[in-house]
Order: structure tokens, then C-alpha cells, then sequence
């Protein structure tokens, strides 16, 4: 028996690995997953041409504490019409008018031929935001702008710790991964069963399995089909994997001086344009990365994984034999993709449900979904980087099983029907 749907396993992967799609796709994909990559890194380590502002300041609050950078730099101007009569290609006119109230409310940024840049105009909001944060406090309310920073950028770290063994939750890490672990295998899932539906489509129209159904079980024929995809679409994933990190790897080992300049500008813009605020947010930024390693590090990622690749093959299994039902059924190869999203609909009610799911108000909920075999997948996802416990992954298995084995049954008749009328 087993024999026979390696055969078909065989002839299936042979078909798929032939078509130059196949092949330019596994190429093509890696490409540009490393250009973008790249292309970010490539752009941020640029040395933009430094733009000149000429700077009208009627109300005296500004002019003074605007300071240049690498990629800005000011010239006071003694009015409005003068820096007019002086503004050359290239340059802007940052004009603050005579305030009417006790604090300024507009500014105005003047150019002739190119609109400035989204850049520029973040730069001159940041400063003119600081400054005048700095002028309220110092002249409306007598606080030093180092008091109140020093004061601002304090703050208390709340931290989730089990009773029993002291370890961090990590909660945010876990939300996370739990909307990444489950939208990756509902798109998984639809995407094989794409594939599964046009296979299925493929063999109605050109009728080459004819001379093999005849000699197989339609257990063996469907198994043979579904095994075949799974198989193409591991290996595709693994090429892709691998020749993204090689083509990373290679970009960075060309040129690593590229990525040094890169960080080291966008620091020291961030921190140049947005002075002492900048620092603080600068700060909270690596916090966070080292919160996210930290939690990523005590999530136990090779169980994570393990039960990842159970319950997609389990739910591939399942989907895949329904979705073959449904292909054995269609005549229309057109509607591959409406008829897909119907047969995972499910599995999208879940990812819009997660929000709700995951907030912890509903684990009895959670839990009924793990033991429904439509839904389990996704729920076990979302529950899985907070921890299942072993006889909900046992009771899951075993009703994915059941439900899977029956639907390829009536996958496997519907099948073989339909492929010899």
C-alpha cells in the first residue's frame, strides 16, 4: 500500500518541482526578501545633502536655540521680506510671526521650487516643539528644562512574576507571538490548501491519474496528492529559509562598514533633532528590544516549534482533505481561491477573535476551541506561548485525528467519483 502512494507521491513531486515557477519563485522570493533587508540599511547610511534654513523669528523664542546638524543647518535672517530677496535653490524659509497670545501657535515653512522633505520637516518640528516646551516651563511655570525632563523620563518598570518560581511572564512577548504563531498558520494552511485545490483541479481537467485510479485505493490516490504538496511546499519553505539568511549574511559579510553607518546615523540624527527627548525614546527603544530577547529567551522556542509542525500537519490533514472534497465537487478552477477562503473561514473567524481571546478573560472559551478540530490550530497557537497543558494537546490531537481521517474518506470517494465520470 505504501508503495503505491509513494508512487503517486513521486509523480506529483516531479510535476511540481518541473514547472520553472517552482524554481523562480524559491529564487526570486529570498532576492527580495533580502533587498528589503538591504535597501533600508542602504538608505539610512546615505549622506543627504544638508539643507539650509533661513530663519525669520518675530517672537524671540526661537531663533537662538535652533541648533545645526549634519543635515540641517540655520541662518537667522533680520526679516521676512530680506530672506526672501536671498533665498537661493535648495533652501527654505522657516518663518515663526509675532505671536498674538502669550504662547505661539502657527509657524510657517516657505520654499520656491521643491517642497521640503519629510525629514526636514520632522527635524524643524522636534526642535520648535522642544523649545517651546522649555520656554513655557521656564517662563509660565519657573521649572528648570533639566528638572523636568530628569522628572519625565523617570519612570517604574511593572514586572509579572509566578509566585512559585519567581520567572517573569514576559505577557507583552507572549501577545505577540501568539498573533504571529497564528496568523502564520492560518496562511499556511490556506495557502497549501490553495495549492491542494488546484492539484485536485488539475487532475479533473487532463485526466492523467485515470490510468493510476484504477490500480489505487482512493485513500492511497488522495494521500499520494496531499503528501506531494506537503512535501513541495516544505521544501519550497526551506529554500526560502536558508537563501534569505545566506543572502542576508552575504550582504552583511560584503559590506559590514555599511551597517555600522547606518546605525551610527540614525542615532546620531535621532538624537541631534530631537535633543534630550530624543535620548529618553532612544533609550525606551532598546529597553524594549532587550525586554523582547529576554522574552523570547524564556519561551521555550523548541517546544514552541515542535507542536507548531504537529498541529499544522494535523491541520493540513484536515483542511486539506476538506478542501479536496470541495475541488472533487467545483468545476471551475477560477473560483480556487473564494472556495479556499470559505473551507478556512473558520480559521479566520479566529484571527479576528484573537484580540478577545487573548486578553484572559475567556480561557474557558480558549479551551472549548482546542478541543473543536476547526478550530483547534489557531486556538492552540494562541494559547500555545502561554502555556497548554498536556491533556488539551492530547484531546486535540486525538479529535484532529478522528476528523481528519473521516474527512479523507469522504475526500478520497468524492475524489475518485468525480475524477473517472
Amino acid at each position: 500500500m505504501m508503495t503505491r502512494v509513494l508512487i503517486v507521491v513521486g509523480r506529483e513531486c516531479r510535476m511540481r518541482m518541473r514547472r520553472p515557477s517552482f524554481w523562480i519563485l524559491t529564487l526570486l522570493i529570498p532576492l527580495l526578501l533580502t533587498l528589503l533587508y538591504a535597501l533600508p540599511v542602504w538608505t539610512a547610511s546615505r549622506q543627504a545633502e544638508r539643507a539650509t534654513v533661513l530663519v525669520v523669528d518675530q517672537t524671540g523664542l526661537f531663533a537662538s536655540g535652533l541648533h545645526s546638524t549634519e543635515a540641517v543647518a540655520f541662518c537667522p535672517m533680520p526679516s521676512l521680506n530680506y530672506a526672501k530677496q536671498h533665498l537661493s535653490e535648495g533652501e527654505v524659509i522657516l518663518y515663526v510671526p509675532q505671536r498674538e497670545t502669550t504662547i505661539p501657535r502657527d509657524a510657517f515653512l516657505l520654499y520656491s521650487a521643491n517642497e521640503p522633505s519629510l525629514e526636514l520637516k520632522n527635524t524643524l518640528n522636534a526642535q520648535l516643539q522642544a523649545l517651546l516646551h522649555n520656554a513655557i516651563l521656564e517662563d509660565v511655570y519657573q521649572v528648570a528644562p533639566s528638572v523636568y525632563h530628569s522628572v519625565e523620563s523617570t519612570h517604574i518598570s511593572l514586572h509579572t512574576q509566578d509566585v512559585a518560581t519567581g520567572r517573569q511572564s514576559h505577557a507583552e512577548v507572549k501577545n505577540v507571538l501568539s498573533i504571529v504563531l497564528s496568523v502564520l498558520m492560518a496562511l499556511a494552511l490556506g495557502m497549501f490548501g490553495l495549492q491542494l485545490f488546484r492539484a485536485v483541479q488539475e487532475e479533473k481537467k487532463n485526466r492523467v491519474a485515470e490510468v493510476i485510479a484504477t490500480s489505487l485505493r482512493p485513500v492511497q490516490l488522495l494521500a499520494g496528492k496531499v503528501m506531494a504538496v506537503a512535501a513541495t511546499a516544505v521544501l519550497q519553505l526551506s529554500l526560502w529559509g536558508i537563501l534569505t539568511a545566506a543572502g542576508i549574511a552575504s550582504v552583511q559579510a560584503a559590506n559590514p562598514a555599511l551597517f555600522a553607518a547606518a546605525r551610527e546615523s540614525q542615532e546620531s540624527h535621532s538624537v541631534a533633532s530631537k535633543g534630550e527627548e530624543a535620548t529618553v525614546q532612544y533609550t525606551a527603544t532598546v529597553q524594549l528590544v532587550d525586554q523582547t530577547v529576554q522574552g523570547l529567551a524564556a519561551i521555550r522556542l523548541p517546544v514552541v516549534a515542535s507542536v507548531f509542525l504537529l498541529f499544522f500537519l494535523l491541520g493540513y490533514l484536515l483542511y486539506g482533505s476538506l478542501i479536496a472534497l470541495i475541488a472533487s465537487f467545483i468545476g471551475n478552477e477560477a473560483d480556487a481561491v473564494g472556495w479556499t477562503l470559505v473551507a478556512i473561514a473558520p480559521l479566520l473567524a479566529m484571527l479576528i477573535l484573537s484580540p478577545m481571546l487573548l486578553r484572559g478573560e475567556s480561557t474557558g472559551i480558549v479551551d472549548l476551541l482546542l478541543s473543536v478540530p476547526f478550530t483547534a490550530p489557531v486556538a492552540a497557537m494562541l494559547q500555545l506561548p502561554f502555556g497548554i497543558g498536556l491533556w488539551q494537546v492530547l484531546l486535540s490531537v486525538v479529535l484532529l485525528l478522528l476528523f481528519a481521517a473521516g474527512m479523507a474518506m469522504l475526500a478520497a470517494r468524492a475524489y475518485r467519483q468525480h475524477l473517472m465520470s
